[in-house]
């Protein structure tokens, strides 16, 4: 212990004259040009050894392209930081028996993505990541010491929305901040039925979709105009309220009143009179037709219809500015396929979206200073982050003359999670079939959103991890069905909230409300 903290002292002692000296940012992304200004004075090889970082990091999987994109990197890193990374793809549906067995187990990691949607707050409850802003700690206030660029870049939300009982166990992503609900339409087939943006800008009900359903359903006969797997676009709950429990289950008023002020009382959605009504509806269009007859069973690939261009309009989480339909466009594979955007919630900061992605470094590891000068680095150096995200230029990719890139070979971009897991999306590029301004829009959406007055609460769930599996065993089973028109909810829903209660629902919203009162006691000091 005392070498690691005598070598964690001279590592010390190099690294301030890094930050003092200014690691300063890359190029900005539209410039052709990627390399970072004054790299080599912006910082000195630091003494001592080069240390091996090991990067966990989610994605389609590896690639053979993982090395060459390693070895740029590290001969462009190692005389920034001192570090070498080896990068561990992990597949999205592996995760959980690979990732998370190998932090479990103790083998060698050094930065792991985590996202509130992926065992952030499991693994910091159980200790496995290491506190990032701890005067007190053995590493200090790494956050402080060695993070400035991440500080100085991230809208404040993110940092407060990201701690769990003040302290920040991971570095989010700068990435889009306000993620309201709301839908995607296909726009060649609304030309077909006269839905133009006009007429779309007066949706502001399930009601006012009606009349074009019915009209969608009449030009494509074989055709469901709905396309759900039980998403709701007009959220009146905050999604993602309570870490292990479906959203529809135990929620919070999403939307202040006319004066500001949230509700912040814990509901048992699906025993409002909301619930019985959207459920009515849902059935409703099932039974017409507008939904399609699978909709209801997991099996159910609403991507495929999607991509297809088989369908009218779709509830999706959305990112301002059409971007997040342009990016389904890009993904599907389709080149007709053609979308834009309505809006189903206003623009509020939730803690489900400042924790959208993040890296942690583990407690196990024995390099956290030097893994907190990479991830500061992805956040003030474009010429890393452009590597990181499209391999080897040149090789990869190459630069066009209005800066966006043109990808020569996708096996690297196709392999890793993508640009919204990687330190600062406003130092990235972006691809050709890209808005070159999509980053800094992204980033300036959340400029005017306000922060929900439940912004940063975490729920553990270890107090209630009993009722808490059977209650999501009886979910799992019938929400997706409710919430589809696939079963009738006069019938269903009563039976559905039985078997909650049965299974031990009222513990877990106890719990909650006793959780967040004690958190909220904590926020208003």
């Amino acid at each position: 212990m005392m070498l690691r903290k005598f070598i964690s002292l001279l590592l010390l002692t190099s690294l301030l004259a890094v930050v003092v000296a200014g690691c300063g940012p890359g190029a900005a992304p539209s410039a052709p040009s990627a390399a970072a200004p004054a790299a080599g004075e912006a910082a000195a090889a630091p003494s001592g050894e080069v240390v091996t970082l090991d990067y966990y990091w989610i994605g389609n999987g590896d690639t053979d392209q993982r090395s060459l994109v390693e070895a740029a990197i590290n001969e462009y890193v190692e005389p920034l930081i001192g570090v070498n990374v080896v990068f561990h793809i992990i597949g999205w549906g592996d995760w959980e028996t690979k990732a998370l067995t190998a932090i479990q187990s103790g083998e060698k990691i050094d930065i792991f993505f985590t996202a509130d949607w992926k065992n952030y707050m499991q693994l910091a409850s159980q200790d496995l990541f290491l506190p990032l802003n701890d005067d007190a700690g053995e590493n200090g206030n790494m956050l402080e010491q060695y993070g400035p660029d991440i500080l100085a870049g991230l809208n404040p939300a993110f940092i407060t929305g990201t701690q769990i009982d003040g302290v920040n166990y991971a570095v989010p992503t700068n990435k889009e901040l306000t993620v309201p609900e709301g839908f995607v339409y296909n726009s060649v087939f609304a030309d077909e039925i006269g839905f133009t943006e006009e007429e779309a800008a007066k949706v502001k009900t399930l009601q006012d979709l009606e009349p074009w359903l019915e009209k969608a359903k009449a030009a494509r006969p074989n055709e469901s105009p709905y396309l759900t797997d039980g998403r709701v676009a007009f959220m009146p709950w905050v999604p993602g309220l309570v870490t292990g429990v479906d959203d529809k289950l135990i929620g919070m008023k999403f939307a202040p009143d006319e004066n500001g002020v949230f509700d912040e009382t814990i509901v048992s959605v699906m025993e409002t009179e909301w619930a019985q009504e959207y459920t009515a509806v849902m059935r409703d269009w099932y039974t017409k037709g507008w939904i399609h007859p699978d909709a209801g069973l997991t099996t159910f690939n609403a991507d495929e219809l999607m991509n297809a261009g088989k369908f009218f309009i779709r509830p999706a989480p959305l990112k301002g500015n059409n971007i997040k339909a342009q990016e389904l466009v890009n993904a599907s594979g389709n080149p007709d396929l053609q979308l834009k955007e309505i809006y189903g919630q206003p623009k509020i900061n939730i803690t489900v979206h400042s924790g959208g992605s993040m890296l942690a470094i583990p407690a196990i590891s024995e390099h956290p200073v030097e893994a907190m000068k990479y991830i500061n680095l992805m956040h003030s150096d474009s010429t890393l982050l452009n590597m990181m995200l499209f391999g080897v230029e040149g090789t990869h990719w190459e630069f066009e003359d209005d800066g966006r890139v043109n990808i020569l070979n996708p096996a690297w971009y196709g392999a890793h999670g993508g640009a919204w897991t990687l330190g600062n999306t406003m130092l990235q590029a972006v691809s050709n079939k890209e808005n070159p301004d999509k980053n800094r829009l992204l980033i300036e959406y959340s400029n005017d959103a306000i922060d929900h007055a439940s912004l940063g609460f975490r729920f553990r769930t270890d107090p209630v991890a009993a009722e808490l599996t059977a209650v999501n065993a009886i979910a799992e089973g019938t929400m997706r069905a409710l919430m589809t028109g696939y079963v009738d909810p006069a019938t269903e829903l009563p039976k559905f909230i039985s078997g909650l209660k049965a299974a031990g629902f009222d513990t877990v919203k106890t719990e909650v409300e006793t959780q967040y009162e004690a958190w909220k006691a904590t926020r208003d000091r």
